[in-house]
């Protein structure tokens, strides 16, 4: 019978992929959504303070756990696993769900 404690845990060397037996999904670190980002934005939000509308957790929006192995890339609250954002990019349009966010707080300076 599967449960949560049952699932398989991918043996990965790779250091920068995080899975653990809860967390069964390979996923990598926010920064890795800052190509596919900066094609959206005109700045650099990776270090930009998000704060959760799930559970308002805030943090860098770097430190989100992002699903980058689908047909788009979802990031995650690294506190409630809650989705923060959604991005899928077809040949014509990108589609951006910002609705897992409260707000992004954003430093004029970097």
């Amino acid at each position: 019978m599967n449960g949560p404690d049952n699932f398989a845990v991918p043996d990965s060397e790779d250091q920068d992929i995080a899975a653990a037996p809860h967390d069964p999904i390979p996923y990598v670190d926010g920064n890795a959504t800052a190509g596919a980002l900066s094609e959206v934005f005109r700045i650099d939000i990776i270090a930009a303070l998000g704060r959760c509308r799930h559970c308002g957790s805030v943090r860098a929006f770097g430190e989100a756990m992002a699903f980058t192995d689908a047909p788009g890339i979802v990031v995650r609250c690294r506190d409630c696993h809650g989705v923060l954002l959604r991005l899928v990019e077809t040949p014509s349009q990108y589609w951006l769900d910002l609705s897992g966010l409260s707000y992004l707080e954003i430093d004029r300076e970097e």
